[in-house]
């Protein structure tokens, strides 16, 4: 088959398999601007919280520790609640949560599905106090449709919990926690099925086979590619801009084909960069990988010599109740341990917003010396190149839609090989996030070409909602054209262009 001949079959055949993936990709995209993936938001989940039961705290914070490695790194500590319970939750790197409860010391795993209702009715009532709401319990389950994302795995299996409440509402609880950590509504649920599930080909029956889902992102990607530029190297060679076709139009068809190959040449530039950048969406072959371990660098920032030099701060139950009841600012919800360095502080919550944060007692060195100490422990061998405090979002620190991100932040920049950046709550030490010089890219070649998440639209709705509307409605009448065409040439049973 010769060059040209080639060129023009590739392209009326991949667009006849790609133009509904097209507009299918436009529709969703809208919807998922305004309906995004079912998720517990952290507002959500304080107020599903009920005060700390400051009397029945009888477990010393040492005791959950005992459920990890002595050697693991500890990701997280928590003294939160069940139901009206108080508990322990621990997280160890590349582990499972665990819980036990701080009022007997018993596990929480397994937790049993009465139980399970009873925690879910009660977040549901701490949500809406002058409602009355009865649960019922639907299945204990790995993964389901709505609980597919990768942030829950540490805390399968889940049990799934229904309220009648009018709305559909459905809650999973964690049976190894003993904490709801997922809900969603029926509305949510259906506005999913015209969104995120299309947009990202989410079937929880491939979506559970992550290599596979992946790998049909990226043929489904590279197809639409290859339809795209086929159809630009055909667009621009019968373009004709100063050498009119005989009835003085510069496009040589007619009716649909040239509204398709006007529009087509119009929208180049963002199909291209929508089909590229939901490519780069799946991390492809690795290109975003990093040589290094963040995980290994959190664990020696925050261990001294990769174990825990101490009890927890207020680690005695006298102290956390004592801790507790001191507290005048708000209800305490939830108390979270922090290390830096093998040495603990606690912080205090009850809410997002509702942070108190406290060094161990009688402790004379600050946190941001401790921060400023251990640091450098991140990344051995290598030198911090900048400091810098944030007190402002910019292109690489920001908050979108319901991820929040605190201020001020931390940017501290490393002269390693990968040009790394770490970002750190100042107020508990934590490390925020990692930016390697290809996660920095990836930034640019997925998030910004994708979702234009740039500060001077995303925090100026709906000056970016009218650019993304816009820009997906230019896509999807182009889409139509396609559609329009690969309709009438098959059923004719052959292409004229």
């Amino acid at each position: 088959m010769k060059p040209r001949r080639l060129l023009y079959f590739s392209h009326r055949w991949l667009g006849v398999a790609m133009c509904l993936f097209l507009a299918m990709w436009c529709v969703s995209g809208v919807v998922m601007m305004y309906v995004g993936f079912p998720e517990l938001t952290q507002d959500e989940h304080y107020a599903g919280l009920p005060p700390l039961a400051v009397d029945r705290i009888q477990v010393s914070a040492e005791e959950p520790l005992a459920l990890a490695d002595s050697e693991a790194d500890v990701e997280r500590l928590l003294l939160t609640s069940s139901g009206e319970r108080p508990v322990y939750l621990l997280k160890a790197a590349g582990a499972f949560w665990r819980g036990m409860y701080a009022d007997t010391g018993a596990r929480i795993d397994p937790l049993p599905a009465e139980a399970a209702v009873a925690v879910a009715v009660g977040f549901h009532q701490a949500q809406h106090p002058h409602a009355a709401a009865a649960g019922k319990h639907l299945e204990q389950l790995h993964m389901d449709q709505w609980s597919v994302s990768d942030g829950l795995h540490p805390y399968r299996p889940l049990h799934r919990v229904s309220i009648n409440d009018g709305m559909g509402t459905e809650l999973y609880v964690s049976s190894l926690t003993g904490q709801v950590v997922r809900d969603t509504r029926r509305s949510e649920r259906i506005w999913n099925w015209l969104g995120a599930n299309l947009h990202w080909i989410y079937p929880v029956q491939l979506r559970k086979h992550r290599s596979l889902w992946e790998n049909v992102i990226i043929v489904l990607a590279l197809a639409g590619l290859a339809s795209v530029i086929t159809g630009a190297v055909i667009g621009f060679m019968r373009l004709r801009l100063k050498r009119r076709y005989r009835n003085g139009s510069r496009s040589p068809y007619r009716g649909m084909k040239k509204y398709h190959h006007v529009l087509g040449l119009l929208a180049l530039a963002f199909l291209l960069t929508f089909l590229f950048s939901g490519l780069m969406s799946v991390g492809p072959w690795g290109i975003f990988d990093s040589s290094s371990s963040f995980a290994e660098q959190k664990q020696r920032y925050r261990q001294q010599d990769g174990l825990l030099r101490s009890a927890p701060a207020y680690a005695r139950p006298e102290d956390v109740r004592q801790l507790i009841r001191q507290n005048e600012r708000f209800p305490v919800k939830q108390v979270a341990w922090h290390w830096i360095g093998g040495e603990s502080h606690v912080s205090l919550h009850g809410s997002r917003q509702e942070v108190r944060h406290l060094l161990a007692a009688g402790e004379t060195e600050s946190l941001a010396r401790r921060i400023h100490g251990h640091v450098a422990k991140l990344i051995p061998g290598s030198s911090i190149l900048d400091w810098q405090q944030l007190d402002g979002y910019d292109l690489h620190y920001y908050s979108r839609h319901n991820s929040h991100r605190p201020l001020p932040a931390l940017r501290v920049k490393f002269d390693d090989p990968e040009a790394t950046w770490f970002h750190i709550n100042p107020s508990t030490g934590e490390i925020l996030n990692r930016l390697t010089d290809r996660r920095r890219l990836e930034r640019w070649i997925y998030k910004g070409l994708h979702t234009f998440d740039f500060n001077l639209l995303i925090s100026n709705r709906p000056a970016w909602d009218l650019w993304m509307i816009f820009l997906c409605s230019a896509v999807l009448a182009f889409s139509v054209t396609a559609v329009v065409i690969a309709v009438r040439a098959l059923r004719r049973g052959r292409f004229g262009l």
